[in-house]
């Protein structure tokens, strides 16, 4: 099996509400979406999303990096030889994580469907329940009252709670939050690098007593001392998230103790084939597994959902096809609240439906 040809097109993914971070507002996803043909009529598709705040990169890098490096790479190339693929792919460019994610994806779509089966079973998966969080985006305190009790009303038993207001609010969204809900919902805090050191600890110590999972990525990614003080004192599990992209990164951390719990995303670290290993790597050093993506569209935010089950993530945070108002695609995770079903077709199981895409 060869590539014997490639698409590239992009599509506005509007969402039902703006989702607000300490690090940006988005009203909307642009999937950059990749078709690969092969000379045996099969189709594979991946996908992906810029991230400029956290990857680096943006829609026409993402679109530049696939078109004129990452793809050219793999026109043929004997994709049966599944090593020196992967090879070809990590070595087409430096960097460029969420491009090379959206090329993964659709190569695991093809080797998947070429064996004539589902992604999850390609993985070594089998099926058991999924259950993701739900994000309250970060806004005023009763804003994120009201929607955390939405959330909840909908399904959802964890919530990812968004700080970092810089306004020194932040614990009093939390305990607001937190007394709105019932008891049994788990709540995730998640200030994406706005807190400082001394600010995370004395947070975590205040916020002990109304039962918080963990703080995902309290400090500046590049912090890794600063992230392991915080893990050291904080009687709040901790989560990195940022500070992990790639294996370097992440041998970084465990090395260093630096985090209870581990984030690995497939727009981070370039698709399935890195982040299999690193999950591998998570569940070898006793650190918990988390597993999550960007704002992303339906194709990407499946492929993480069936290596999320495969690898039984300690804890998953696959809301974001959940908030598209029009996913212009077919088939895909369907939520249930935050039950997750995933797809039972070959591959990903996903059609795309967009006739609104760009090149």
């Amino acid at each position: 099996m060869k590539l014997k040809n490639y698409r590239v097109t992009r599509s506005m993914l509007p969402l039902t509400s703006p989702f607000h971070t300490a690090l940006r507002t988005v009203t909307a996803v642009e999937e950059i979406r990749v078709a690969l043909s092969t000379d045996v009529g099969l189709l594979g598709i991946g996908s992906a999303a810029p991230t400029g705040a956290i990857t680096g990169e943006t829609a026409s890098s993402i679109v530049a990096a696939l078109e004129e490096y990452i793809l050219p790479a793999l026109i043929g190339q004997d994709l049966t030889d599944v090593p020196h693929t992967l090879m070809v792919l990590a070595r087409s460019i430096v960097g460029n994580f969420s491009a090379k994610a959206a090329a993964d994806i659709a190569l695991h779509d093809l080797y998947a469907k070429y064996r004539n089966e589902s992604l999850l079973s390609y993985l070594g998966g089998i099926s058991h329940p999924l259950w993701t969080d739900a994000t309250v985006s970060l806004g005023d305190i009763s804003a994120m009252v009201e929607q955390a009790r939405g959330l909840v009303e909908q399904g959802f038993h964890h919530l990812k709670i968004k700080v970092g207001g810089h306004d020194g609010h932040d614990v009093e969204r939390v305990i607001a939050v937190r007394q709105a809900v019932p008891e049994k919902v788990q709540m995730w805090l998640d200030p994406n690098q706005a807190w400082t050191v001394r600010e995370s600890i004395a947070a975590a110590e205040v916020l002990a007593e109304f039962d918080i999972a963990f703080i995902e990525q309290p400090v500046v990614s590049h912090d890794i001392q600063g992230l392991r003080e915080v893990t050291r004192r904080s009687p709040i599990p901790i989560a990195a998230d940022e500070s992990v992209f790639g294996m370097e990164q992440l041998l970084r951390v465990l090395d260093s103790k630096a985090a209870d719990i581990v984030n690995i995303k497939l727009m981070k670290c370039g698709g399935l084939s890195t982040a299999r290993l690193m999950a591998e790597l998570v569940r070898s050093s006793g650190v918990k597994l988390m597993v999550g993506s960007m704002m992303e569209g339906m194709a990407s935010v499946t492929a993480a959902a069936m290596f999320a089950t495969t690898y039984q993530a300690d804890y998953v945070d696959l809301d974001a096809a959940y908030f598209l108002s029009d996913p212009q695609a077919t088939g895909g995770i369907q939520y249930t609240g935050g039950a997750i079903t995933l797809p039972t077709g070959l591959g990903i199981g996903i059609d795309w439906s967009d006739p609104q895409q760009e090149e």
